[in-house]
């Protein structure tokens, strides 16, 4: 609840979509929920054409003219995606606002943060690496006469300028705070709030799994990584089998790697599954894996695996490191070294009681540090102090 003597604020979000379609949205609807809880009222400004009525359920007022911001009248402006730079900084000079980075859009040509060719992780600013790397060349779209194009770095220093504006860029690792700051941001404005949701609060151990089961949670695209796990996993000796749950347009390559690799009986493809439904999966897994090609913001996947009391098995990139602790919680390989991870996997599949002791101790690690209580007590100062 709020301090009796600090009024509530009113906040409006501001984003683009308003459903549960990913991540970014799941946190922004627990976050309303969790505010609203204490007392603060909610809106959201989006440009969603088809919004969920469960969705919107989360907030006190909803909708897509900027006439709502009159109507809700809110004390500070909180924005997640929003694509135009023009808007971003149109906001940030009339209206008090904060920002949260889910991803790397703000400052990255290709929005993922490794190089195309390479498929390394890039820690360069938005700036000549761009080029040279070939970053700019990107897939045209539908309809186009050729099936590439060029982009330049125009719109991505347009919204770096219009953030400028924004009084505080929350983030949720050390990673991308040195992202923003070597981009040019203000360091003093740059803060880190890992974004926990509200499932976290709930966190328990699962009885460990006797079986040799591998679980991978996430979409199946190219930098999650899916096929470095693959390549890891046909490393890995004895009776092991492996559980790839998610969807995305890297789906049809992967399941072909498997044949490749003479690995394809022993991995299951689930597709989708609902968040709810994902317990029993959890309960067979002995290793849960994050084999990210990208550097993750900070990893939510993982730690969730941690909250079930299973070990993690990820590679060094991005915020991961953040909540990974090699050695005490999982291992971490080094970038991209399947040989590393395949290693990692088969240890703690041989050595139940090694795995049983990180996971525990995973599990200790979200409940001290991890939990939607925290998070929102920190969002709360943040949000008063800009405001």
């Amino acid at each position: 609840m709020s301090h009796p003597s600090r009024p509530a604020l009113r906040i409006l979000h501001v984003h683009e979509r308003a459903g549960f379609y990913g991540g970014v949205e799941q946190i922004l609807y627990d976050t309303a929920r969790g505010l609203t809880a204490r007392g603060w009222p909610q809106g959201l400004l989006h440009t969603d054409p088809e919004p969920q009525a469960d969705y919107l359920a989360a907030f006190a007022r909803s909708g897509n003219g900027d006439d709502l911001i009159a109507a809700f009248a809110p004390d500070i402006l909180f924005l997640h995606k929003v694509e135009d730079p023009a808007r971003v900084a149109d906001l940030a000079r009339r209206y008090p606002t904060v920002r949260m980075v889910h991803d790397h859009d703000l400052v990255c040509l290709r929005r993922h943060k490794y190089f195309p060719l390479s498929g390394r992780v890039c820690d360069r600013p938005a700036g000549s690496a761009c080029y040279l790397n070939l970053c700019c060349v990107q897939r045209a779209t539908p309809g186009s006469a050729l099936p590439i194009t060029l982009k330049g770095l125009g719109g991505v220093k347009a919204a770096i300028r219009a953030h400028r504006g924004v009084r505080r860029l929350m983030v949720g690792s050390r990673w991308m705070e040195r992202e923003l700051v070597m981009n040019g941001l203000d360091p003093d404005r740059v803060v880190i709030v890992p974004p926990i949701p509200a499932s976290l609060a709930e966190a328990r151990a699962v009885p460990l799994s006797e079986e040799p089961e591998v679980l991978y949670v996430g979409q199946v695209i190219r930098g999650k990584g899916v096929d470095l796990l693959l390549k890891a996993l046909a490393g890995v000796p004895g009776d092991w089998h492996a559980t790839v749950i998610g969807t995305g347009n890297h789906l049809d390559t992967c399941r072909a790697l498997a044949g490749d690799l003479k690995i394809a009986e022993r991995v299951t493809f689930a597709g989708w599954v609902p968040h709810q439904a994902l317990e029993p999966y959890y309960a067979r897994a002995a290793v849960c894996a994050v084999p990210s090609r990208w550097p993750e913001p900070f990893g939510m996947v993982g730690v969730e695996g941690m909250a079930r009391g299973r070990p993690v098995v990820a590679f060094a990139v991005g915020g991961i490191p953040d909540w990974l602790a090699d050695g005490v919680t999982g291992t971490l390989a080094p970038e991209a070294d399947t040989a590393a991870m395949g290693t990692a996997i088969a240890a703690l599949l041989g050595n139940r009681e090694r795995a049983a002791d990180l996971g525990l101790a995973g599990l200790a690690r979200v409940r001290a540090q991890f939990q939607p209580a925290r998070y929102l007590d920190r969002l709360t100062h943040i949000l008063r102090d800009a405001a």
